[in-house]
């Protein structure tokens, strides 16, 4: 009974403050192909960026991106299926990547945004990634930060038999919550804070406020789904796309995540032509709570260099579609395509 009062205390904590840092932004819904209704936040004008988040989280992470990028760009942030404020759907089969683009795009309509440079992190890598496959022409370009495109439990092990007996498991624990409900009241524990910055977290950058809303969040997961879509993470795999990306990449991960191991990231870098690279030093899985300001201006750079049109208009965007090369050399004469190694 007290740790029920417990968890509701921790829910309604992180709902508050969810409020407080989104409060500017403007809340809605829309009803995608099977009906689920999915929630979804925007604020701002100018170049569309969306947000497709983690899976048994939320955007809490990217609060200070919202503020640093709201005065001249469009943003969009989204919650999947089955996460607290979008409802879980009737069939928790539907828990799937390429589900979870198709409400992506029924996001994309409802807030009327045709185009957007798309950022995905963690699970939400293999959504965007899964989005560009679907309607690689609402994509102006992309940026995977921490986040597979496949072997979804590649931190657990390199095995791929013993990745698939932990998808098998998940999708057990899907339909028999009541194993591990017992766990919902220990997430909400403050202590959990401090284990994270022993086991993952960089313990120099201040991110406790987001991780404490990151175990509060977990706490207000409805498991049936969240298991389903960590399932779902676990079987997706999005290696072929990779070679057909043809739009301007910027791919982010920490030097120190352990979730997301480097060779993944490496090996996006290698397969998607003339993306760029970036490494957080110190960074974890956590990167975009540990370091906003670098992932920041990172993307600010990369956005100014590839879109300088269309993020200094400040206005609804045109559907032409940005060349590969720079806008500062493609100014200097009629530029041609970036060869395709």
């Amino acid at each position: 009974m007290l740790s029920r009062l417990y968890v509701k205390k921790k829910v309604a904590e992180y709902d508050r403050r969810m409020e407080e840092l989104f409060a500017d932004c403007e809340m809605r819904s829309v009803e995608s192909f099977d009906g689920t209704r999915i929630a979804y936040r925007t604020v701002g004008e100018g170049l569309p960026i969306v947000l497709s988040t983690g899976v048994f989280t939320s955007y809490m992470f990217f609060h200070h991106l919202k503020d640093y990028f709201k005065p001249r760009h469009k943003l969009v942030f989204w919650d999947y299926r089955g996460h607290p404020e979008s409802t879980v759907p009737g069939d928790l089969d539907s828990m799937t990547l390429p589900n979870c683009a198709r409400d992506l795009a029924a996001v994309m309509e409802d807030a009327g945004v045709e185009k957007a440079v798309h950022i995905g992190f963690s699970m939400g890598v293999m959504t965007i990634l899964e989005f560009y496959r679907q309607h690689p022409e609402q994509v102006y370009g992309l940026v995977p930060i921490d986040g597979p495109y496949a072997e979804g439990f590649a931190f657990v092990s390199g095995s791929k038999s013993v990745q698939a007996a932990i998808t098998r498991g998940l999708r057990f624990l899907s339909g028999n919550t009541w194993l591990v409900e017992w766990f919902r009241p220990v997430l909400v524990l403050p202590l959990n804070v401090p284990i994270a910055r022993r086991v993952e977290i960089n313990p120099t950058m201040d991110s406790s406020e987001e991780m404490t809303l990151y175990f509060d969040f977990a706490a207000k997961m409805d498991w049936h789904a969240g298991f389903r879509a960590l399932a779902a993470m676990g079987e997706y795999d999005a290696t072929e796309i990779l070679d057909e990306v043809d739009v301007p990449t910027l791919l982010i991960c920490g030097s120190k995540d352990t979730w997301t191991p480097r060779r993944i990231a490496d090996e996006m870098h290698r397969r998607i032509k003339g993306s760029e690279y970036t490494i957080i030093p110190g960074g974890s899985h956590a990167t975009p709570a540990e370091n906003p300001q670098m992932i920041n201006f990172r993307i600010d750079l990369w956005l100014r260099t590839y879109f300088h049109e269309l993020v200094e208009e400040k206005a609804p965007v045109s559907s032409r579609t940005p060349s590969r090369k720079p806008q500062a050399k493609a100014k200097r004469g009629q530029a041609k395509k970036n060869p395709r190694n």
